[in-house]
């Protein structure tokens, strides 16, 4: 549906090559965050010599990148279905019937994040793999860590609404990682399909590392005019050697 608010969903996977799908959506959140953290991080040996007063850096390795996400888990019944990252604080009965109210419980919510993401299964001796997907976003890991602030409770005490903070670590297995270097090298032919905002010249940066082959690119994809481009059209970006 044109228009329709797209909602985080994980997935839970055996193993950390993503072959083995347990649930393609075990977990979709009633409240999408406002925003997430990724972090990249490179490894620098920084010992320098005794009596030295600078260094080199030099490269280590690139670690595993990480997600941090907030989701708010409300169970007080003013939360609208489908309300995309805000809470909608207004009164149940001033809207009526056609503004239908999702009401579950914080504990029950919680206990469904968590069965997606750390809970330990027995069969596999780990908590799942997962798979974060959130509009063009997709993040493949584990999750490391998980805080919940329980915010505002019942008269018996029953949380009613609470913040989750979680981290997720990166994960995958070394057959993957190696077909994901392979199949992003600038020597193969790739196919993409242009998304709203996107020029011929930063697609080609993407591919290539370098803007400067976009007018090859546009040659061999026959555009007359490559500096509209239509959300949707697929483009073919060739090998280097092919058009340099």
């Amino acid at each position: 549906m044109r228009g329709e608010i797209k909602k985080i969903t994980i997935g839970t996977y055996e193993d950390s090559g993503y072959k083995k799908v347990v649930k393609s959506k075990a977990f979709e959140a009633l409240i999408n965050p406002t925003g997430f953290s990724f972090t990249r991080k490179n490894d620098f040996n920084t010992e320098q010599a005794s009596g030295s007063s600078a260094g080199e850096q030099k490269f280590e390795k690139t670690s595993s990148p990480t997600l941090q996400l907030e989701f708010l888990f409300d169970g007080t019944g003013v939360t609208k279905a489908n309300s995309g990252n805000k809470l909608i604080n207004k009164i149940k009965e001033g809207l009526g019937k056609r503004d239908p109210f999702s009401k579950k419980s914080v504990t029950d919510q919680l206990y469904d994040f968590y069965e997606a993401t750390g809970d330990y299964n027995g069969s596999i001796h780990k908590p799942y793999n997962v798979i974060i997907i959130w509009g063009e976003f997709e993040f493949k890991g584990i999750l490391n860590e998980f805080t919940i602030d329980y915010k505002l409770f019942n008269n018996d005490g029953t949380p009613l609404r609470a913040i989750g903070k979680a981290t997720f670590g990166g994960s995958i297995s070394k057959e993957l990682a190696a077909k994901i270097a392979k199949t992003s090298s600038p020597d193969l032919t790739h196919k993409r399909t242009v998304q709203d905002g996107d020029t011929l010249p930063l697609m080609t940066e993407r591919i290539y590392g370098d803007s400067k082959y976009y007018l090859e690119v546009a040659k061999v994809n026959g555009l007359i005019n490559f500096r509209q481009l239509k959300p949707g059209t697929e483009l073919y970006f060739p090998p280097i050697e092919k058009i340099a």
